[in-house]
């Protein structure tokens, strides 16, 4: 029987509130060997030098999520966001709608001999608001002056893309929207009366309606009965747009001739709020308009994950990404550069972890990490590492603005803290500490130090039993100065601002291991 697979767990679980250093019998650890057995197993906490540093840039490209927003915290300064994307027709869409039984509700304008334009709003739904969403937002739409390539892997939180300023260029500028919406939702459908029974009217409930909706253009309309006269909202690109999609023909090439893309941004005035938008099927642009038969209709164009968000491979979504920039605050104004750190000690015994900001913890492994300082002798000889950890506790009380992240991963970084890289079958990886079993110098399968939540203190628990095996048996040149732990990876394809603030004066490696007598 494994030793590590079934008595030891309610001690480690106990143990990795508390920082602790010991030496115990190998029975007293409930390892599964008999007393006369020449092997001894213990335990130590080898605590760490801690900074907080920061990773830069971030990987956003076709992300789960994309951001905008401005908002200002008292740990990351001000946090701007902003996406851009490349776009797409509706008929792709259709085309899978229909493959799979359902019936598209977009239908071209071209199909009818008369038919009139009524509004062209950009839709996007939000699953996160970090901020107030008392607020409406204000945002400002662009032109892409260029579409994104698609042959190009570099688009990440601090690529730049040319805007389109002219004035047909900017599709709408502080144009505003409603963060607390709701909708009425039907519980149960309305039961028809018959002739031997009443009918019973629908239940209905009111739900919240997470959509931002941003008007790009508005027919003017005359009062009618009880409704107010709506004002006119005019635009050049939206009358164009539709009299291509009244002719004949409109396909992929005549829109990307037509609009190139489009920049979502944090209009100047906007504070106080930033918009996770999730893969939901609402990322788009919808022309509303009448036919002939005075039916109302729409037709769309599609932008971020148009496709992902119907469960398929977001290969096939149009190329988009975020831009994240923080202007920081001066306790961590040293993180401007990439060679930044701030020593857990400036921050009051703190470091942090966040998404999108890359805000991270940095631990130190030279000069504190070996078979000397593990056994505490010189005597090395028969020392096996039978499990090894990195426990990371979270500062209680600590988050009230961003939610912690579920789970963190550990990264080499060398002493400018740019992420080390290996090459596997001729192509370049980041050094991300694999899981325990899998090769220490592969790739593909990251350790990940899930979050647990306890009572007393909250804490993630990274394996690196593997990795601390290879490290302290190989060459000391090839080993890094440091890992650093981040709350994403490259591979990880995940945005948010999730962040933990970690109580950086108890992190420690905790390993187990055995010697043989």
């Amino acid at each position: 029987m494994n030793w590590l697979t079934s008595r030891c767990a309610p001690l480690v679980a106990v143990a990795a509130v508390a920082v602790l250093a010991g030496c115990d019998k190998g029975t007293d650890l409930n390892v599964d060997l008999p007393e006369t057995t020449a092997v001894n197993t213990s335990y130590k906490d080898i605590p760490l030098e801690v900074a907080t540093v920061r990773l830069s840039p971030v990987q956003t490209l076709k992300a789960d999520h994309f951001m905008v927003g401005r908002l200002a915290d008292n740990v990351a300064g001000t946090t701007v966001a902003g996406t851009y994307s490349n776009v797409v027709d509706a008929g792709g869409i259709n085309t899978i709608i229909t493959a799979t039984g359902g019936i598209p509700t977009d239908s071209l304008p071209s199909l009818y001999t008369t038919t009139r334009l009524d509004s062209v709003v950009l839709v996007a739904g939000f699953d996160r608001v970090y901020g107030s969403t008392s607020a409406p937002v204000s945002f400002d739409v662009f032109k892409l002056a260029a579409p994104l390539d698609e042959r190009q892997a570099g688009y990440d939180s601090s690529t730049p893309a040319a805007l389109d300023l002219t004035p047909q260029g900017r599709l709408g500028q502080n144009l505003t929207s409603r963060l607390d919406r709701t909708q009425t939702q039907v519980v149960t459908a309305a039961v028809a009366a018959t002739a031997t029974t009443t009918g019973t009217p629908a239940v209905t409930t009111t739900v919240p309606d997470p959509t931002v909706r941003l008007v790009l253009q508005r027919t003017a309309a005359p009062a009618s009965g009880t409704r107010p006269p709506v004002s006119a909202v005019p635009s050049q690109f939206a009358t164009d747009l539709f009299a291509q999609l009244k002719a004949p023909g409109f396909s992929q090439a005549k829109l990307d001739a037509a609009l190139k893309g489009i920049a979502i941004l944090p209009n100047v005035n906007h504070t106080g709020s930033l918009v996770s938008f999730s893969k939901g099927y609402k990322s788009r642009i919808v022309v509303y308009y009448h036919a002939a038969d005075t039916l109302k209709r729409v037709y769309s164009i599609y932008f971020g994950p148009a496709y992902s968000g119907l469960g398929l491979p977001s290969s096939r979504d149009p190329r988009y990404y975020t831009t994240v920039d923080n202007t920081l605050p001066n306790p961590l104004a040293a993180l401007a550069t990439r060679s930044g750190a701030v020593s857990a000690a400036a921050l009051s015994g703190t470091s942090y972890a966040q998404e999108g900001t890359g805000l991270a913890t940095r631990v130190t492994l030279q000069g504190r990490v070996t078979l000397k300082s593990l056994t505490q002798s010189t005597d090395t000889s028969g020392v096996v590492i039978n499990r090894a950890e990195l426990i990371v506790p979270i500062k209680p009380y600590t988050n009230v603005l961003y939610t912690n992240p579920s789970q963190l991963y550990a990264l080499e970084v060398d002493a400018n803290n740019a992420v080390l890289q290996r090459t596997i079958n001729y192509l370049p990886v980041d050094r991300v500490v694999q899981a325990d079993g899998q090769s220490p110098v592969g790739t593909g399968y990251p350790a990940t130090g899930l979050l647990t939540n306890a009572a007393a203190q909250s804490y993630y628990t990274i394996p690196v039993t593997s990795y601390l095996q290879n490290y302290l048996y190989n060459d000391p040149a090839a080993n890094p100065k440091y890992l650093v732990l981040t709350p994403s990876i490259r591979s990880s394809g995940t945005l948010s601002l999730n962040r933990a603030a970690l109580d950086a004066t108890n992190i420690r490696l905790r390993v187990y291991y055995s010697r043989k007598r």
